[in-house]
């Protein structure tokens, strides 16, 4: 199991502390009656296998998480509101959790050189078996990033329908104090240990 400084070793852009000057300006709301929005993304990239302890690993997987400055803004309004901000900072911190998530995952894969050579349909040679096993994880990959989209569309809102998402919901954009703070504490929690942000939100009814 990857450990929580070789996740954060394998991660650029996340944790970061975003403050209100990273927020293109809007003089009026794009979406009334709310203030701000917040839009990150992440991308994977750069990896390969190699055979560490008898089996294959992939080494060199890397992803960056990134504040969408296209479709992020705020209003004056917003800008005025430290509470607001750390509304905002939740939107970040939770795609950047999930991307963490996605990076652990990666960081996880793992094959038995010898079950890899047994299995008959993974050739011959040590050249052919590397080749079975990288399409082996290039198929789980693709299916965390699955994963990890569909959980993305779930609690983040939508920047283009606006479409409220379960943070928005829970917290009415920060205004409801009580589920923010909540949030905030979860979220805090989950960044400071080496610890699956999915399976905590699974585990308090969340997802």
């Amino acid at each position: 199991m990857a450990t929580l400084q070789e996740i954060q070793a394998a991660m650029t852009g996340f944790p970061r502390t975003l403050t209100w000057n990273n927020f293109p300006n809007a003089a009026t709301s794009h979406s009334p009656p709310h203030q701000a929005m917040t839009s990150a993304s992440w991308a994977t990239s750069g990896w390969s296998v190699h055979v560490v302890n008898n089996e294959y690993r992939v080494r060199g997987a890397r992803v960056t998480v990134t504040l969408n400055s296209g479709s992020s803004w705020a209003t004056p309004t917003a800008k005025a509101s430290a509470s607001l901000l750390r509304h905002e900072q939740g939107h970040y911190d939770i795609t950047g959790l999930i991307a963490r998530d996605l990076i652990r995952k990666v960081l996880d894969l793992s094959f038995s050189v010898d079950v890899v050579a047994a299995l008959r349909d993974s050739g011959n040679t040590p050249a052919e078996h590397r080749n079975y096993v990288t399409r082996q994880f290039q198929r789980d990959i693709n299916r965390f990033g699955t994963e990890a989209n569909t959980l993305l569309a779930r609690l983040q809102t939508n920047p283009a329908t606006h479409a409220d998402g379960i943070y928005d919901q829970q917290t009415n954009h920060g205004l409801n104090t009580t589920a923010q703070q909540q949030w905030n504490n979860r979220i805090q929690r989950v960044m400071g240990a080496n610890e699956h942000f999915e399976l905590w939100l699974r585990m308090e009814g969340i997802i």
